[in-house]
């Protein structure tokens, strides 16, 4: 017998406790795809709010791109005060504007820095958002923007460090102040759907 609706109570119920492929799922859906749909989720009332589909609740979703997230980071790090020595030698701060995908959907990525010498001149500091930026994408390093000094000092080398030290703790203080902006459509409107339901428990639903 098939489902009416197109993931049902059944294939939850069997991706949290079936083996890993299970298939004997009564409406047709794979677990591997069960799992993907729910994001890999193992818990049945997160289940149950994905499964509900509640018109009036909207969800009004901020993303970042590569080049906002790596502007914002930056402009943490700047606000900080740290920003001195690094703008006294910088040629170029460069965000990263292009390819494809340019929306981060997901948080499964660290901010990573590299410095190193130029192929014909100066010293280049890249970052990179590592592992995976939309849940069901790739995992690889995702180039967010690159500073660089004409100045091949050892004291440059060193300042470029430092200021990539000084950018990978605002990273992460721009992802935990920022963090609903990296949850799936789905988490989002799960938490949308957590919030009606509270207030409608407290008698304040409309």
């Amino acid at each position: 017998m098939k489902c009416e609706k197109p993931m049902c109570w059944h294939c939850v119920w069997r991706h949290i406790t079936g083996p890993g492929n299970d298939p004997t799922i009564n409406c047709g859906h794979s677990s591997i795809k069960v799992q993907r749909q729910f994001n890999g989720c193992s818990s049945a009332e997160t289940c149950k709010e994905y499964l509900e589909d509640d018109p009036k609740v909207k969800v009004v979703i901020t993303r970042e791109t590569r080049e906002t997230l790596m502007r914002g980071i930056h402009q943490m790090a700047v606000n900080s005060g740290h920003y001195a020595k690094t703008e006294d030698i910088l040629d170029y701060f460069l965000p990263d504007t292009l390819g494809s995908p340019a929306e981060i959907s997901c948080d499964d990525f660290m901010f990573v820095t590299k410095v190193g010498f130029g192929g014909s001149e100066g010293i280049y500091l890249d970052c990179y958002a590592q592992g995976r930026i939309q849940a069901d994408g790739e995992k690889r390093m995702w180039h967010l923007g690159t500073y660089k000094t004409l100045d091949t000092s050892l004291s440059a080398m060193q300042i470029l460090g430092e200021w990539g030290g000084t950018l990978t703790y605002f990273a992460s203080k721009f992802l935990w102040e920022h963090s609903d902006r990296f949850l799936s459509d789905r988490e989002l409107l799960a938490r949308a759907i957590r919030e009606k339901h509270k207030k409608h428990e407290g008698g304040t639903d409309k």
